[in-house]
């Protein structure tokens, strides 16, 4: 069955030089990446950097779940509010990780400035970032279970 395909043709490198110039020359938006990052990184589950990019529709909808998780936990409902901010978590991450990897645009479908020349610096810092949450998490997990 492996003599039926032509690997080399399979896994040839696609990206030519024409696309290259295609994506160079495709307008950039006025929305920078780099606050887009930082607003995601920073303020991410209240939907800044969808106010920034002018998408209020859906930054309306995190704000209004992250705000239903913080009312669910002062109101005792711990475990509704615990499944709101997960559902805000996963959303926030999806968004960083289409940022990063430069599928999210503006509103008139344009890349943001800066994109190509700061996504690689940017992908690593959040990496950096979230590796150091995931540690501090965990530290945090064992001292109370300890503690407990």
């Amino acid at each position: 069955m492996a003599d039926q395909y032509d690997f080399e043709e399979l896994y040839a490198n696609t990206y030519t030089e024409a696309d290259q110039r295609a994506y160079e020359a495709e307008p950039a938006s006025e929305k920078r990446f780099a606050v887009a990052w930082l607003l995601t990184l920073l303020l991410g589950p209240a939907g800044a950097h969808r106010w920034y990019l002018n998408r209020p529709v859906s930054a309306v909808v995190m704000a209004v779940v992250s705000i239903t998780a913080v009312v669910l936990m002062v109101a005792d409902q711990a475990n509704l509010g615990l499944l709101c901010v997960t559902v805000v978590f996963v959303w926030t991450l999806l968004d960083m990780i289409m940022l990063l990897a430069g599928q999210m645009r503006d509103t008139h479908d344009l890349r943001l400035a800066g994109h190509r020349e700061r996504a690689g610096l940017f992908s690593a810092v959040t990496v950096v970032l979230l590796a150091l949450a995931l540690m501090v998490a965990l530290v945090i997990g064992t001292s109370s279970g300890v503690a407990g």
